[in-house]
């Protein structure tokens, strides 16, 4: 999906697809596969261990750092608190890589770097999610509600529906990982590997019905969609 939205951006020359096409690779792709590599299932011996782990970081990082500027450009593009938001939110995920090469790279045992390490990332992910989620949701509810008008498109409606609910399963996983630090496990649980891979699938497969719904589902939408009321 990743690839299909970059070569959108390219015929396009619009912003959301490029910020989406990368997200989708950066996040979704190449970031997991690097920490679930390193962390949870410990296939790098040390440092190459270290290295994916920062490099897994800081490409989830950048990737967030995308889907919030999508969040910004497609629903609050005129919002100048948005724009601040962004600006903060993009600060705080940097800090969290640079606090990743001291934990994983350096490997240090204290200080400020560490606590972003730990941290940083992980707040920065549910913070840009959440936004990601909560906007299409929002947005949604009205077009539903022209949709039932007449006024509306209910495509649309489900499209952002899906949206919405790939980037709060996102959201999701990084609460468990939050869960897991707070009791203690800094890396990711083999316990957890299983429910955060479905997640993670759940996402990919609802996103990937928002993005590039292939025919057969948008026929069903189309023969699903209530008719308009008329006043």
């Amino acid at each position: 999906m990743g690839v299909r939205l970059l070569a959108l951006a390219r015929r396009t020359r619009r912003l959301p697809e490029l910020a989406m096409g990368l997200n989708c690779l950066l996040a979704g792709s190449v970031g997991y596969a690097l920490l679930l590599a390193a962390e949870s299932l410990r296939l790098l011996p040390a440092p190459q261990d270290g290295w994916a782990s920062f490099a897994g970081v800081a490409s989830i990082s950048a990737g967030a750092g995308c889907v919030a500027l999508f969040s910004r450009r497609v629903f609050r593009r005129r919002a100048p608190g948005a724009g601040a938001a962004l600006v903060l939110l993009a600060g705080w995920l940097a800090l969290g890589v640079w606090g990743s090469w001291a934990l994983h790279v350096e490997r240090a045992g204290d200080g400020p770097g560490v606590w972003l390490g730990r941290w940083a990332p992980n707040l920065g992910l549910l913070a840009a999610y959440a936004w990601a989620g909560f906007e299409p949701f929002v947005y949604r509810v009205r077009l539903r509600r022209r949709a039932r008008l007449g006024i509306g498109d209910p495509l649309v409606a489900n499209r952002l529906l899906l949206w919405s609910g790939g980037t709060l399963a996102i959201a999701s996983i990084t609460l468990l990982h939050l869960a897991a630090q707070l009791a203690g496990h800094y890396e990711l649980p083999p316990a957890l590997v299983g429910p955060v891979s479905l997640l993670a699938l759940a996402a990919a497969a609802t996103q990937w019905l928002a993005f590039l719904p292939p025919r057969w589902y948008l026929r069903r939408l189309e023969r699903a969609a209530p008719a308009p009321r008329v006043p």
